[in-house]
């Protein structure tokens, strides 16, 4: 981060000043990484209200959590651990339970379908944006051959003229890809 106070030259002495009570460092830190960490949701979560939310409870966990930072990494990679966390707690929190205002009966039991229908769709397009963006042509190819023509590893490494080895790497790096891009897609998926 860019030194912009006279009275920190680290993240440290700046989340001490924040602890002794200073109004103005407080207002520094959420004016640097407010837009940071928002931004960082919506990539991840695509709905500008759920982004919000978490950068909000980002900032108040912050509130309490200040305390605890020991300056073993940087500010910023402190605050993207936090919210990466609140990010992936959006995708595996439990659904309300919904009533019927009407003499309590029950509407809807543990988890509503259209949340978990909304959460795939979701995730699906963001599967999509990746596969587009993100990987190869090559591994665009390979996913294709694999996953929608269902063909074998050996057949894909004879069609493309590769080792098996070549084109399992690269199968295993397309998985980490999307499921990193992708939080909560394995527990989605096993549900």
């Amino acid at each position: 981060m860019k030194q912009q106070h006279k009275s920190w030259s680290s993240d440290r002495e700046f989340v001490d000043q924040i602890l002794a009570g200073s109004r103005e460092d407080f207002d520094l830190l959420y004016e640097t990484y407010f837009p940071r960490v928002y931004g960082f949701a919506l990539k991840r979560l695509r709905d500008p209200g759920e982004a919000e939310d978490v950068a909000q409870e980002v900032f108040l966990t912050l509130i309490k959590a200040l305390a605890s930072f020991q300056g073993e990494s940087s500010l910023l990679v402190w605050i993207f651990g936090i919210t990466r966390n609140m990010v992936n707690r959006r995708f595996r929190r439990p659904r309300p339970r919904l009533e019927s205002l009407d003499e309590g009966l029950e509407v809807i039991g543990e988890e509503p379908a259209i949340d978990y229908t909304v959460d795939a769709r979701r995730m699906l397009v963001r599967c999509e944006e990746i596969i587009e963006h993100e990987l190869t042509p090559v591994q665009r190819r390979i996913f294709h051959l694999k996953h929608l023509r269902r063909q074998s590893v050996a057949t894909i490494a004879t069609a493309l003229g590769k080792s098996e080895d070549a084109v399992k790497a690269h199968l295993y790096r397309m998985r980490r890809v999307i499921s990193e891009g992708t939080p909560g897609l394995d527990t989605l998926l096993r549900t």
